[in-house]
Formats: structure tokens, sequence, C-alpha cells
């Protein structure tokens, strides 16, 4: 960390070695294939919203030019360019506008389809249409394109590389040789400021997209069991009748004997228990759709279950904590669409867990006269 009135921090920037280490600080912010899976939909949401405004820029700035284009004589050469362009990028505009952010592959396809067009219009207004004089326009462009796109490094580099190349064939072909030198050395020059910006722009947006991405894990997941929290049950109960086409299937779990562990070996015996049934319950119905309602209770919802189905989830499970000595009531319940009652199906699978817990206290000949008899939710 740059520590500022330091001497030896001043010494360090001199010779080089404070430039090397800030650069290096600046990539080694790497992204896993994972990560980039669960941040990119955020990404393709925030290159839509680009691909857009950067559109609705150009075609003011383009139609501007044409009107100038009519009026201003020396201008008037430009104008086919000027128009072909306008259509291209207001195509670009028309389909973006009518493709789900959700549809990542074309989101990604439009924005390279959009930077293309751009760079390509600049190198050909640069070289072909003005010969005589330095291009300014691509190099605005590669580092619009930086500041306002984000992709993965690698692909953001191919792209400026590939398109610094044509526009350097474009100016070695077309322009004067006056002016060759110097556009070449602007152009790779800006290009690689854009490859610099680019590494930083994707450092700085995937690294707030994880922060995001955890933040929002946190606020809906139950950290010590990795199920989903009560606040997500409830925020998520009224939609489960739209997710499913035929069927919901509802799995309600309470745990046997959390108080006693607790009482009788500690709360991180109690602990232990919690995570081992946490780790049964997603390991067989998965975390999207399982919640930790309560201190010792779980709720599961499983989409269009088969008949029987729940029952072989919830034996398999019953399995599964047996082995470590642990022990649970579940209840299951099942409604058919187009009628199904959300309370109902969870007041059913609330019951059903009730019997099986008085079977099991029963069979096990436990006296539970002493603790307060567990009453179902209302």
């Amino acid at each position: 960390m740059l520590e500022y009135g330091s001497l030896s921090t001043y010494t360090g920037w001199a010779s080089g070695d404070g430039f090397l280490k800030a650069f290096e600080e600046l990539f080694a912010k790497r992204v896993s294939n994972e990560q980039w899976r669960q941040i990119y939909p955020s990404i393709a949401r925030e290159n839509c919203k680009s691909i857009e405004v950067v559109s609705l820029a150009i075609m003011t700035a383009l139609v501007v030019l044409l009107l100038v284009s009519f009026i201003n004589e020396q201008a008037r050469g430009n104008l086919a360019l000027y128009a072909m362009m306008l259509a291209s990028v207001l195509a670009t505009y028309l389909v973006t506008r009518h493709t789900s952010p959700a549809n990542e592959k074309a989101i990604g396809f439009l924005m390279y389809l959009l930077i293309s067009l751009c760079l390509v219009y600049a190198a050909i207004l640069g070289t072909v249409f003005n010969p005589n004089q330095n291009a300014c326009t691509f190099p605005a462009f590669i580092l619009a394109v930086s500041v306002f796109f984000t992709d993965k490094s690698t692909r953001m580099i191919v792209c400026i590389a590939i398109h610094t190349f044509i526009f350097v064939c474009m100016t070695l072909l077309f322009v004067d040789p006056a002016f060759v030198a110097s556009d070449i050395i602007n152009s790779c020059v800006f290009a690689a400021a854009g490859i610099f910006v680019s590494f930083h722009q994707f450092s700085v947006k995937t690294q707030r997209a994880i922060a995001e991405l955890r933040l929002a894990e946190l606020s809906e997941k139950d950290l010590l069991t990795g199920v989903k929290n009560r606040n997500s049950f409830e925020l998520a109960l009224d939609g489960y009748p739209e997710k499913c086409q035929q069927a919901l299937g509802c799995v309600y779990l309470d745990l046997n004997g959390l108080h006693e562990l607790n009482d009788s070996k500690g709360h991180a015996s109690g602990d232990a228990m919690l995570k081992y049934v946490g780790a049964a319950l997603r390991e067989e119905l998965g975390e999207e759709n399982t919640y930790r309602i309560g201190g010792d209770e779980f709720v599961a919802f499983v989409l269009d279950p088969n008949e029987g189905e729940l029952e072989r989830r919830a034996a398999a499970i019953s399995r599964m904590v047996e082995k470590a000595s642990y022990h649970v009531s579940i209840g299951v319940a099942r409604d058919l669409q187009p009628k199904i009652d959300m309370k109902s199906l969870l007041k059913r699978a609330e019951l059903a867990m009730y019997d099986d817990k008085r079977r099991y206290y029963q069979q096990e000949g436990i006296d539970r006269r002493h603790r307060p008899e567990a009453t179902p939710q209302g």
C-alpha cells in the first residue's frame, strides 16, 4: 500500500519498483471461472444498458453530423458513411431493446457487434475519408469502448488488438505518408491505454459484483446450515405456485432431541447436529428451495414431484441422518395445479411432521411430559 510522505516509497516509484507493485496489485485480483459464472448475469445487464446508452449517444452525434454534411459542402463527402453507420447502430439498438438481459450470449454478441461497428467506422473515417490529417476518432473510440463495456480481459485484449491491426493496415494503405507514423504510434499507444483501462474496469466491476453477491448470500442464507433462512422463505413463499407446472410438494422437518443435546453436551454438539441435517437436506433436495425457518425446523419445496417421490426423499433423508445417530421427524404434503394453497400445503406438511414426531417418541419410549409439547403453527 502506498504510504504518502515516505522517502522509501518515493524512491521505489522513482526506480520503477512502486509502479511494478501497483501493476501487480491491479492484475492480482483474478476471478475464477465459478465466480465469473455467478456474476456474469449482472455484468451482462450492465453491458445491455451500456449498449443502449452508447448507441443513443452515437446516433445523436451522427444525426448532427448528417445535418452538418447537408449544410457544409466540405463535409458532404462523409454523408454516405454517416448514413450507413446510423442505420447500423439503429438496428443494433432496436435489437438490444427487444433482447432480454437474461439472454447473456445475445447481449455479448450485440456488445461486440457495436464495438466493431464503432472501431471500423472510426478506422474508415480516419483513413479512407480523411487521409490528409491525423486520425482522432479511432483513439477516442478505443478508450470509450474500454470504459463502457466489460468482459473477460483476454477477449477485450483480442478485440482491441484486432481492430488496432486493421487500423494500422488501413493507415498504411490510404493515409498520406506524412501522417502514417504519427497515426500508427497514436493508435498503438491508445490501444495499450485501452487495454490497461479495460483491465482496471474489469477488476473494479467484477470485485464489486462479487461483493454484492456475497452480501446477497449473507442476507439470504443461514450461515450455520448452508440452507436459505427465514427471510428468504417469507419472500419466496407466494411465488412457488407459479414455479411448478403440475404439482408442488412440501417437506417439513424437525430435529428430535436438539434441546436435550444442547443441555447435555453443549451448543457445539447441537450446532454439529444442525450442520449435519442441513447437509443432508442440501444433498437430497438441493439448496435453491430449502429453508431453515426456526431453531430446529426446516422446510423444503419440491417442484412437480411424482406420486410417492416426497415419501422416498423423506425416507432417504432419515436414513442419512440416522447414520450419524441423529433423528428427525418429517412430514410431507402435495398439492396439484391449479389449486395450490401455500398456507394449506404448509399446514398439512407440518401436521404430518408432528404425527411422525409422536410416533418416534412412542416407539423410543421417551417421556416428554416434563417438556412443554410443541404445537403446530397457526
